[in-house]
């Protein structure tokens, strides 16, 4: 998956450098990059879980993604270092409700732990149909 530098730059700014657990959302743009990272700053950081604050996230999704053309794809967020860099099956599941909230058929994971990125690809919503896939990141 293709990812703009400027927008992996500000997933390493934030997401990072904080406290595990915090993150955000990604978007792309019409031609299927991942052009944008919002940073949510709202939701509590050091839980044992990410639970993204949904009012700041839905308001910039309305705000901001309209005017700059701009489709939600994915979540973001850090796991600690003890963990592997991976998605937990508390992150699939969110991923599968978020999916069928917003009907949608795949959705991007990125997990941040410590200095290693990784991304993944979830896709079909209920077991046994769900695959998890390790996506590789291609910097534009």
């Amino acid at each position: 998956m293709y990812i703009l530098n400027e927008t992996l730059e500000r997933i390493k700014q934030t997401v990072g450098k904080y406290e595990p657990e915090c993150g955000g959302i990604i978007s792309i743009n019409e031609k299927g990059i991942i052009a944008d990272f919002y940073f949510d700053g709202d939701a509590g950081v050091g839980k044992p879980c990410y639970i993204p604050s949904r009012l700041s996230i839905q308001n910039y999704v309305r705000k901001v993604q309209k005017d700059l053309n701009l489709t939600f794809c994915g979540v973001v967020h850090s796991h600690p270092i003890c963990n592997v860099c991976e998605p937990s099956y508390i992150d699939i599941e969110m991923a599968c409700k978020i999916m069928l909230n917003n009907s949608m058929k795949l959705i991007y994971l990125i997990i941040v732990n410590e200095n290693e990125i990784k991304m993944f690809s979830i896709s079909g919503n209920k077991s046994p149909n769900r695959i998890c896939r390790k996506e590789e990141i291609e910097i534009i």
